[in-house]
């Protein structure tokens, strides 16, 4: 396998594995990848819709769905009045802990499948391979 089959393939591995936990939580995979992608102290709607790699339209229609939920509002920035953040409720934030901690869960149960010495180099070379992914994507 090349280097991209490989990145295909843990991502469609890892869409997998969000697509199955957004549905424990009545959540499209889409909701789920907004929520995840929320800081605890909010986002400005430029900013989501870069790191989520959408036009500002269609993140526009999805908040608004969140929003419906209750699971996300929309502020107006202290600083800088044009900037709209979008900022986890209470619910949403609770619903995003299960939710990580669900995650988590499955996590664990693929680091078990892989051998301690591996185990060890893991953390690391995923750390430098998100970093590589940031840079390319023009994030840093």
């Amino acid at each position: 396998m090349n280097f991209t089959e490989l990145l295909v393939d843990l991502a469609s591995g890892t869409n997998a594995i969000i697509r199955s936990a957004a549905s424990k939580f009545n959540l499209t995979t889409s909701q789920a990848l907004h929520l995840i992608s929320i800081p605890f102290d909010g986002i400005s709607m430029s900013g989501l819709a870069h790191r989520l790699g959408l036009d500002n339209s269609t993140l526009t229609r999805n908040i608004q769905k969140l929003e419906k939920m209750n699971f996300v509002v929309r502020k107006h920035d202290n600083y800088d009045r044009r900037i709209q953040l979008v900022v986890l409720t209470d619910e949403g934030v609770a619903l995003l802990k299960l939710f990580e901690r669900h995650l988590e869960e499955q996590t664990n149960k693929i680091i078990d499948q892989i051998d301690l010495d591996t185990q060890e180099n893991l953390y690391t070379v995923l750390e430098k391979l998100s970093w590589a992914l940031l840079y390319v994507r023009g994030d840093l």
